[in-house]
């Protein structure tokens, strides 16, 4: 398992390499940038969440090359593998995070939860869940059953899912504001395994409820327990 830990993050080797180096296709680096970046800050050239295959320049199902960890990163192993965070600290829209979740030595989850990547349609960190119902048609949804955390509202996480097409959107509760919003947005092989926030799916904490519900029925909500 610390082999494929060590084998994580191309990404990262990327955006931490010289910056006069020539970088892989869709990453580059530049001496000057007008939110203030050093040099060692990574300039995307692909941002894009593409279903099923990738987040930006990192894809699924590819073993990754070692990589300079930053010291805000960070790794463990879980019952879904191992799982790799790292911190997005100079997104000039502020910092987030992007998880990736590897298996035998290969990517088969990876979970953004920062603006710095985004759908085609557009549909990031903070968006509505209104956007992503009028552009992901025939979305299922369940409810993670775990303990409520104070950073993410102090209610479950709803997930709406497409297996066939491999992506997921992860909504937490915004307290303040009485809303839920996209906490991350998730691609996973299509028609695999999905493993929400370090559990399986067969755990009876992972319970389905209507499609595109915001919140759990009555029964489910710890609220009412």
């Amino acid at each position: 398992m610390k082999r494929a830990a060590a084998l994580a993050l191309f990404l990262l080797a990327s955006l931490w390499a010289d910056s006069r180096v020539a970088q892989p296709s869709g990453l580059a680096l530049s001496e000057a940038s007008p939110t203030g970046a050093t040099p060692d800050s990574p300039q995307f050239t692909e941002t894009t969440i593409d279903p099923g295959l990738r987040v930006g320049p990192l894809k699924l199902d590819h073993a990754l090359e070692v990589f300079p960890k930053k010291d805000e990163d960070q790794q463990w192993d879980d019952q879904c593998g191992t799982t790799l965070d790292w911190v997005d600290t100079t997104n000039p829209m502020g910092r987030g995070d992007v998880y990736i979740r590897l298996r035998k030595g290969k990517v088969f989850q990876i979970e953004s939860s920062t603006t710095r990547f985004q759908t085609a349609e557009g549909i990031t960190t903070f968006e509505s869940p209104e956007k992503v119902a009028s552009d992901y048609k025939g979305l299922r949804a369940w409810v993670l059953l775990t303990p409520p955390s104070p950073s993410l509202g102090d209610r479950p996480l709803v997930f709406w899912i497409d297996k066939k097409k491999g992506i997921a959107f992860a909504f937490a509760y915004d307290r303040p504001r009485h809303k839920r919003y996209v906490y991350k947005v998730i691609v996973f092989q299509p028609n695999k395994d999905f493993c929400p926030e370090q559990e399986k799916t067969n755990s009876p904490k992972w319970q389905p409820i209507r499609p595109y519900s915001v919140e759990p029925p009555a029964e489910l909500s710890p609220e009412t327990q």
